[in-house]
């Protein structure tokens, strides 16, 4: 079930399993840690929002749930590959820029810069389906067949992934409840082999 309306052409659809999410954050994290974090994702989510805009090419549809969210193009501004690598680079850009600015005033103590240096470190890896996998592929597509190039972004995920999946597994033996790295990695190796397609993260 989505909670769906339209704002300025835009349909916006907001899934439940986004309120489950920010329940299970606030029983886990605290509700001051996880406001943070959200925060941390909706500047994440600006910053594609803000490229598009300034690109002319607003999505048709946005798509919040609980894996994340999904801007569907306008067909009728398609945008060239190059830019849609810029567009996937935002997000993790947002991030980044923001913990940049709050390191500048000596505020790496702050939970904000903390969440938004590593939603922006991860979102950076070229790994499919984050922002970083997607502007790579895009990429790849601008200078090679898009088989091809899908190939190419799948060797690089998995060359990614497994290193992480063995580091996550051995931070849960050590820590024996830190299981998130792990987690992580089990869904993005599921997703390179149901291979859903996804635009921005």
């Amino acid at each position: 079930m989505m909670l769906s309306f339209s704002w300025k052409g835009c349909q916006i659809c907001v899934g439940f399993s986004c309120f489950a999410l920010l329940a299970f954050c606030c029983l886990f994290l605290g509700a001051g840690s996880s406001a943070f974090v959200f925060a941390a994702a909706a500047c994440h989510e600006t910053g594609h929002l803000l490229l598009l805009f300034w690109l002319k090419a607003p999505p048709s549809l946005i798509k919040l749930t609980a894996l994340g969210c999904r801007m569907v193009p306008n067909q009728g501004r398609i945008l060239p590959y190059k830019q849609m690598a810029l567009v996937s680079l935002a997000g993790p850009g947002m991030n980044l820029l923001c913990a940049g600015s709050m390191a500048l005033f000596a505020q790496e103590n702050h939970p904000f810069y903390s969440a938004s240096l590593i939603l922006g470190i991860l979102h950076i890896l070229p790994v499919e389906p984050l922002d970083g996998g997607l502007a790579f592929h895009a990429l790849l597509c601008a200078w090679m067949k898009r088989e091809r190039a899908s190939k190419v972004s799948m060797v690089v995920s998995v060359m990614f992934l497994l290193p992480m999946g063995v580091l996550g597994f051995l931070i849960l033996l050590r820590t024996r409840y830190n299981f998130t790295l792990l987690a992580m990695s089990l869904y993005l190796m599921l997703y390179l082999v149901l291979k859903r397609d996804y635009l921005t993260g």
